[in-house]
């Protein structure tokens, strides 16, 4: 077997008023231009503390901070093995606020808020994000249960379970 490098990532579905929120990621380093939730790359400091690293990157990309947020919870951890490096991405889902700002603009795309009962296979989506999106939307945010998405170097789907 060929050794591989890694990467960890985050990613953050933001729920408001019965839409989410999601990123069209345009030049990214990891990812072909795609619909994604709020997130990016862990940083050195982060490796033991994903949720920290979501916080950041939702604060750095569309201005929303933990005070802003409600049911802030770890929903899906996925591992994609690309053929060249292992990718380890965290998902998390938050609510928020009622009286917080909105989010509309993000210097990595375009945002976009999607209704919770739109059809998610008309998105480009990353592989993992298209996994653990389409089960969000449908099962998993009827619950608080934590998941786990595999995804080999030939593109089959173990999960979410």
């Amino acid at each position: 077997m060929t050794l591989r490098a890694t990467r960890h990532l985050t990613s953050v579905f933001l729920v408001h008023q019965g839409s989410v929120l999601l990123l069209y990621r345009r030049g990214s380093r990891a990812i072909a231009d795609s619909w994604v939730g709020i997130g990016g790359h862990v940083e050195a400091g982060e490796f033991d503390d994903p949720a920290a690293a979501a916080l950041r990157e939702l604060h750095e990309e569309v201005g929303v901070a933990n005070d802003h947020l409600d049911n802030f919870s770890l929903r899906y951890v996925a591992m994609r093995d690309t053929g060249t490096e292992v990718r380890t991405t965290y998902y998390f889902t938050a609510d928020l606020l009622a009286e917080s700002p909105v989010p509309t603009e993000c210097a990595e795309g375009d945002l976009r808020w999607f209704e919770l009962t739109m059809d998610p296979a008309s998105l480009e989506m990353p592989p993992t994000a298209a996994v653990a999106f389409a089960h969000w939307l449908a099962q998993g945010r009827h619950d608080q249960q934590l998941r786990l998405i595999m995804i080999d170097a030939a593109g089959n789907v173990t999960g979410p379970f």
